[in-house]
């Protein structure tokens, strides 16, 4: 069936088979971005037809594995070179939360080699911003990446403050049912612009995270996400997040 509903970030490797999780999901009615964490796994998800089928593969180098050591200044160029060829890159920025901190400048670094590798085209970019917001916006400014390309923060869970500047530069936000659970997470989903809002799911987590979750509960989580979201807001937002998606998809 064609898809109705798009997870604009969610991680299709962390399933024991990807390439069925995929099918199965576009079955569900659910296309969007799997996001990747090292450059590895976006060349190995690229040869899985069905997931790059349903879902558009972003290329990744997620903070977590930079910060402790899982990966090296070589996959930051490979991923980096990766990203000059293709659209979407996904999930790539800074955490300086929980003691990752102390490679704050690696992680900077790296998110400026990643920009720098983007900034000859337009990108479609699932940016995480954990403890770290305003460093990211800086880089996104220092690259003009918000002007040049599509940046989404994805589960936003900066300061006020940041939020505005960001929502200012054009930033777009994915919203998750992680987010939703809290009050701050609420308040800001209600005062994103409905033309910047995305649904995510960050689903599913790592390999036997309490988490993990069936595509068919995947999908459920997805919509009842987007119920909640339209309830929050007290308007019907699924056209035009929708209508979002798909512009973002066909990039």
């Amino acid at each position: 069936m064609a898809a109705d509903i798009f997870d604009m970030h969610c991680h299709l490797g962390f399933y024991e088979n990807p390439g069925e999780a995929a099918t199965e999901l576009s079955r569900l009615g659910v296309s969007g971005v799997c996001a990747t964490v090292t450059p590895d796994e976006y060349v190995t998800l690229s040869n899985k037809s069905q997931v790059a089928d349903a879902f558009r593969l972003g290329v990744g180098l997620h903070p977590w594995w930079l910060a402790d050591g899982r990966c090296t200044e070589v996959d930051v160029r490979q991923a980096a070179e990766i990203a000059a060829e293709c659209t979407h890159v996904a999930e790539i920025g800074l955490d300086f939360s929980h003691g990752r901190d102390a490679c704050a400048r690696t992680q900077v670094e790296a998110l400026d080699i990643l920009l720098d590798a983007c900034a000859a085209s337009h990108h479609v970019l699932s940016l995480h911003a954990v403890a770290s917001a305003t460093a990211l916006l800086d880089a996104l400014e220092r690259h003009k990446t918000h002007e040049t390309s599509t940046p989404i923060l994805h589960w936003f869970s900066g300061s006020g403050d940041e939020l505005i500047r960001a929502r200012q530069m054009g930033c777009l936000f994915s919203v998750n049912e992680f987010m939703l659970a809290t009050r701050r997470g609420r308040a800001y989903a209600c005062q994103i612009p409905t033309g910047q809002l995305l649904l995510e799911t960050d689903l599913p987590a790592e390999p036997g995270h309490p988490l993990a979750v069936s595509p068919a509960e995947h999908a459920r989580r997805l919509r009842a996400t987007l119920d909640t979201l339209c309830e929050l807001r007290g308007e019907d937002v699924r056209d035009a997040i929708a209508r979002t998606s798909r512009e973002l998809l066909a990039q």
